[in-house]
């Protein structure tokens, strides 16, 4: 019996979790069709599932959508729909147009687990969300830089006794600032701001503590911390005296006598209630200070984080880069994009709009050693490299910051949701990347004395902008590294796999060789890690080795049929880079060449080209030890 009730039980539980999340799904995918005009929320759709799309984050055990971080995304229109995510406990949605819907405040009381609130640099409007009252754990609002208007409620807020931020500034707010007699439940703010609004009287005594910068703007506001003193009226009359009977006599005790006496015992009495409450309020913060690790730790889950500065060092920029304070870097909203070979790697919003990505490393190199060689890389121009346009090297940290390249990596395009709704890449764009590549590492090996490699050369550290041409991104970073963590072994070359640890042991021929993986990826679509115990390298070798040649190629190429001698060309090109033997593979600038050949080739441009302008035969020589009479 007790069997078939704990069976029963987990049915009802996987039915409500079901309900629950298609209920979310349904939120989200409505609030997609009327907020996301240009399309930024591009994998969000009916073939995938919300857990996997842009800033979505779900509790693992039951798929409800506890995070949702989409900032600086042009999204407009309303959010009353997203109050149906019942299991949210992070909402940002910074930097957009969203606004109010109609002339309705919108009401927040369903987010009864919401713990962080940021909504700031919108088109809010009307009066103070209502139901704020209901989020019994809400830790910070932010509703800045929008248009609420009305006064600012304060009981509702005075319920919420975990409240550590209230950002309320730039707004049009009026009225007074009351406390009411909930004086206690403001004592766990530690950030408040009521600045740029247009709030009247004085400031309550609770709020006197934080500085001036948080009640400017407003110029009917008075008091404490603000210079501006309140003007209050006093009467001052001159009552008659009372008379009290003492013993055989009478003593006459003026009224005003009286009134000091009384006053001498409230002043002692208020001084020990303020020194009772500053302790208290002493105490207090020292417990906020533990919430606020805790608060971090959760910023960190949902990959909103800033950076650490170490000493007051600056961002060193290079020629043509915008320039700006480390400190505003610092300021900008983060999203991790992931961790790698040199460090983790964040997609940066500053309070300008600008977008970067800041690159973290790994332990590295003392920072006399570095610099010389930043410098070096600073100082790469070209339009098949990410350029490095600034860094920040102090005694303990290494940031790089690069532009953002939206459209992202060559590796999510190529493996990225290879189910229905994916758009296929064509062999154009496919070939298109392999040139870019090609051209991007010709540039590189060529650029500089000191011979650089790009030592970590990936299908995810190719990136692709707005026009479809491809960027390399971190290379020639493994030098500054004390040691580069062992992952993405399958491009690595045979050489340096007995030396996964020594970034010294990196070479332009190990770049070759990596590029003949990406351009197996190219051809196939598949990973470089391959399928169960083979990579990719060893399955196409052994297909080729079949004779069946055409198999390994992408089953969405399998439509260019009038192209496959191109692709069977540029396969072979990619065995050659893929050579055991470092001396048996071809220059990068060879393989530039035969590339573009092959496009020309395809665009049907031979034909008309002069003969003096192709490649000969003897341009192709594939062998470094092989004499060409180029």
């Amino acid at each position: 019996m007790k069997k078939k009730l704990s069976f029963f039980s987990f049915l009802v539980v996987l039915f409500f979790s079901f309900s629950s999340s298609n209920s979310d799904f349904q939120a989200l995918m409505t609030f997609k069709a009327s907020s996301d005009r240009s399309n930024s929320l591009y994998n969000w759709s009916n073939s995938t599932h919300p857990c996997s799309w842009l800033g979505v984050t779900c509790n693992s055990n039951t798929t409800q959508v506890t995070r949702l971080v989409l900032q600086n995304l042009n999204l407009s229109g309303s959010i009353q729909v997203l109050t149906q995510l019942t299991h949210l406990r992070l909402l940002s949605l910074k930097y957009n147009n969203l606004s109010s819907f109609s002339s309705l405040p919108l009401d927040f009381s369903s987010w009864k687990n919401l713990k962080l609130l940021y909504l700031s640099h919108n088109q809010f409007s009307g009066n103070f969300p209502s139901g704020i009252d209901q989020l019994r754990r809400l830790r910070r609002i932010d509703l800045s830089y929008n248009r609420f208007s009305g006064e600012i409620p304060s009981t509702p807020l005075s319920q919420l006794s975990n409240l550590l931020t209230l950002q309320l500034e730039s707004n049009e707010f009026t009225g007074f600032l009351h406390v009411y007699s909930q004086v206690e439940s403001f004592v766990s703010l530690i950030e408040f701001n009521v600045s740029e609004n247009k709030l009247s009287g004085e400031i309550p005594k609770p709020f006197s503590l934080f500085p001036s910068s948080s009640f400017t703007g407003n110029k009917n506001l008075c008091g404490k911390p603000l210079l501006k003193k309140c003007f209050n009226e006093t009467v001052d009359s001159d009552p008659l005296p009372v008379e009290i009977p003492t013993g055989h006599g009478r003593k006459k005790i003026s009224f005003k006598a009286i009134l000091l006496i009384l006053l001498i015992d409230v002043g002692i009495v208020a001084f020990i209630a303020l020194g009772i409450f500053f302790c208290c309020r002493t105490i207090k913060r020292r417990k906020q200070k533990r919430e606020i690790k805790k608060e971090d730790n959760e910023l960190k889950k949902s990959n909103v984080y800033e950076y650490g500065r170490q000493d007051n060092e600056e961002l060193v920029f290079f020629e043509g880069s915008k320039q700006y304070k480390v400190d505003e870097l610092l300021k900008a909203s983060a999203e991790m994009l992931g961790k790698g070979s040199i460090g983790t790697t964040y997609k940066a919003v500053m309070v300008n709009g600008d977008v970067v990505v800041v690159k973290r490393a790994r332990k590295r190199r003392k920072k006399k050693e570095v610099e010389g060689l930043l410098q070096e890389i600073g100082r790469l121009r070209h339009s098949n490299l990410v350029s490095l346009r600034a860094y920040y090297c102090s005694k303990d940290e290494l940031l790089f910051v690069y532009d953002y390249f939206p459209k992202g990596s060559l590796h999510s395009l190529l493996h990225g949701n290879r189910g229905p709704g994916r758009t296929p890449l064509d062999w154009t764009t496919r070939l298109k990347f392999a040139l870019g590549v090609a051209e991007g590492l010709v540039y590189l090996h060529n650029a500089s004395k000191s011979k650089l490699s790009h030592g970590h050369l990936t299908s995810s550290n190719v990136v692709i902008d707005e026009e479809g041409n491809a960027h390399l991104s971190d290379f020639a970073l493994h030098q500054l590294l004390v040691t580069a963590a062992p992952t993405n072994t399958e491009y690595k070359a045979p050489e340096l796999m007995l030396n996964t640890h020594n970034s010294r042991k990196f070479s332009q021929k190990g770049d070759v060789y990596s590029f003949g993986v990406i351009l197996l990826e190219i051809l196939t679509g598949k990973m470089a890690m391959g399928e169960g115990e083979t990579s990719l390298v060893k399955w196409v070798q052994s297909v080729v080795r079949e004779e069946w040649t055409s198999e390994v190629f992408d089953f969405e190429l399998l439509r260019y049929k009038e192209m496959e001698e191109e692709m069977v060309a540029l396969l072979q090109l990619a065995l050659l880079c893929l050579a055991p033997k470092p001396h048996n593979r071809p220059k990068i600038s060879i393989v530039h060449k035969m590339i573009k050949d092959i496009r020309l080739r395809e665009w049907g441009e031979f034909t008309n080209s002069p003969t003096n302008d192709r490649p000969s035969d003897s341009s192709l020589s594939l062998s470094e030890g092989t004499p060409t009479t180029s």
